[in-house]
């Protein structure tokens, strides 16, 4: 039976450098506070037209904001290449700058995939359709683990490493939809009684959309029934 190629990962490593002076049509600068679950996770996207690029730096909030623009001269310096976005990623923790950080970036065009509390939240939603409300961080990996392990005994995620494996990673892929559908439901809900900050909240499938062109299945719904509505007025 022919195993179905997923459109997120190619076969053939992703060169983080252009070869010669063609470049992809989107090149992605991804900061990270934490340095191996975001990092780990976001280099496994692998697709022909955009490059990906995340970096860890042990800093949360603003003082990650505060540090971003350093971190692109030297990329882009180093790389020959230009950033087409450049996103932060972090989590609200125990942050008491949290929503002055999301400010900060955005005020400097950056683009925000922040989380209440953790990121680890995107994680939960690929196997859980959780409300909203409040979930402490530390409840995470059990979630999720519980669930990887319904797929590959084998596979866990490890709260301590935080490292995030091919197999984690395949697992999750296989959800994405899900995931992405309920993130975004979540963020629009909180969104219209102003509370898109709160937790549980996460707006990684903003970053998740730009890497992959994502779209929600009410959206796909919409755009199938439109074309479908098209093709009849043609035929008239």
């Amino acid at each position: 039976m022919a195993v179905k190629k997923n459109p997120f990962i190619n076969a053939e490593p992703m060169l983080e450098k252009p070869v010669g002076n063609k470049q992809p049509r989107k090149c992605i600068l991804i900061i990270c506070e934490g340095e191996n679950t975001e990092v780990d996770y976001f280099k496994q996207f692998r697709l022909a037209n955009v490059t990906v690029m995340p970096y860890g730096i042990r800093m949360s909030t603003t003082k990650l904001i505060k540090e971003v623009e350093k971190k692109r001269k030297e990329v882009e310096k180093r790389k020959k290449i230009k950033f087409d976005e450049i996103w932060v990623v972090f989590d609200k923790d125990e942050n008491t700058d949290f929503e002055e950080a999301i400010r900060l970036a955005k005020s400097m065009n950056y683009k925000v995939a922040y989380s209440n509390q953790a990121f680890e939240y995107w994680f939960v939603l690929h196997f859980q359709d959780h409300q909203g409300g409040a979930m402490h961080r530390n409840a995470y990996a059990a979630i999720i683990n519980e669930n990887l392990q319904k797929q590959k005994r084998e596979v866990c995620y490890d709260a301590k490493s935080k490292h995030v494996s091919k197999d984690m990673f395949e697992i999750m892929l296989a959800s994405l939809q899900v995931a992405y559908d309920r993130a975004c439901r979540l963020y629009a809900l909180k969104r219209k009684h102003n509370q898109e900050t709160q937790e549980s909240v996460t707006t990684v499938q903003h970053l998740v959309k730009s890497i992959t062109g994502m779209k929600t299945t009410e959206e796909k719904r919409k755009e199938e029934q439109k074309q479908k509505t098209m093709q009849k007025t043609k035929t008239i």
